[in-house]
């Protein structure tokens, strides 16, 4: 048993549970996260090997007004670079610089699939109608990151005009739920058309979330030195406010009664609040209902029925290459993020 109570442990030290962190250490807390791997970052991580850097997992990261607000209340400076996007089929690469390039995918996909026209205007027609939803959607710098009480400026000129504007968005996103295979579906008679656009926009995906893509590729940004220069940065935060890391520790025992959860080292920890940002299978497959008040057991039950029944993530497999070739080499052929479909 941990000699010491904490005011949060925090379970799982990936992009969400270092910034949970983050804020508990500096609102003064006594705060332990705790991580399975030997590093932090989770899919925000980068390693090297032989000289090439490489990331482990997210290759690029999205603004959506949230991780440049969330630095600069955090006091974090990092020095970042567009990561623009190419997309190919065959020996065709568009790349992707304006709203522009979407008028040259519609024209690239018209060069390979000529008898299909009409249907690739009605999918463009979509895709543009789903970029003003993302304009409206991150329209503005979330307000979590502002002081809404000093900042009025911000209160009454950007926020409040923004919000009705953004409840009517929601409404018309939430109808654009359906599987983009579907949706594509319906809207493209040939296969191979299909099967070319969703391997461009994500596959098995809500057909809003895939389609936005397009949207989404002209943010994209990079930190040099790899994506994971921010889970660093975040790490380093928590440790200069008082916080306390401990990595390479699997928890295996959660007891709600004691308010403790214990490793597999055999080290318990007691908290006042647990913050778990880790699988979510994992944590109720750990706790026993019984352990619970009476009056949270039926709730959890239904809980916990849902949750282990839920489908497994998708696994993604990632090749990396040491390739003792000039940038030039690549840059003939494609930007760094390169979606590409040979045939």
């Amino acid at each position: 048993m941990s000699d010491r109570m904490y005011d949060a442990v925090v379970v799982g030290g990936g992009i969400a549970g270092l910034t949970a962190a983050a804020y508990l250490a500096r609102a003064g807390k006594r705060v332990l996260l705790i991580e399975k791997n030997d590093n932090v970052g989770g899919l925000v991580n980068s390693f090297s090997r032989n000289g090439f850097r490489f990331d482990a997992g997210v290759r690029a990261l999205e603004d959506a007004g949230i991780i440049r607000p969330m630095m600069k209340d955090l006091g974090i400076e990092l020095e970042t670079v567009p990561s623009p996007v190419s997309l190919g089929i065959e020996g065709e690469i568009l790349h992707v610089q304006d709203l522009g390039s979407l008028d040259a995918y519609r024209e690239l996909l018209k060069r390979f699939y000529p008898e299909s026209g009409g249907e690739i205007d009605a999918l463009i027609k979509i895709i543009r109608k789903i970029m003003k939803h993302m304009d409206v959607l991150y329209g503005v710098e979330n307000p979590m990151f502002k002081d809404l009480r000093r900042d009025r400026d911000f209160l009454f000129r950007t926020l409040l005009p923004w919000l009705p504007r953004f409840l009517l968005t929601v409404g018309r996103i939430n109808r654009m739920q359906l599987p983009v295979e579907d949706s594509l579906g319906s809207l493209l008679s040939n296969p191979s058309l299909r099967d070319i656009v969703s391997q461009h926009f994500f596959k098995d995906t809500p057909t809003f979330f895939a389609l936005s893509y397009f949207s989404l590729y002209l943010d994209y940004f990079y930190f040099k030195g790899g994506v994971g220069k921010l889970a660093e940065a975040l790490r380093d935060r928590i440790l200069e406010w008082g916080g306390e890391i401990r990595t390479g520790a699997k928890i295996t025992a959660v007891s709600p009664a004691d308010r403790t959860v214990t490793d597999d080292r055999g080290s318990s920890f007691s908290y006042r609040s647990l913050v778990w940002a880790a699988d979510l299978k994992t944590l109720y497959g750990m706790i026993e209902s019984d352990s619970l008040p009476p009056e949270y057991r039926d709730r959890f039950k239904d809980k916990k029925t849902a949750i282990l029944a839920s489908k497994e993530s998708e696994s993604v497999f990632t090749l990396f290459l040491e390739v003792d070739e000039p940038l030039e080499s690549f840059r003939k052929i494609a930007k760094g993020h390169f979606f590409y479909t040979p045939s």
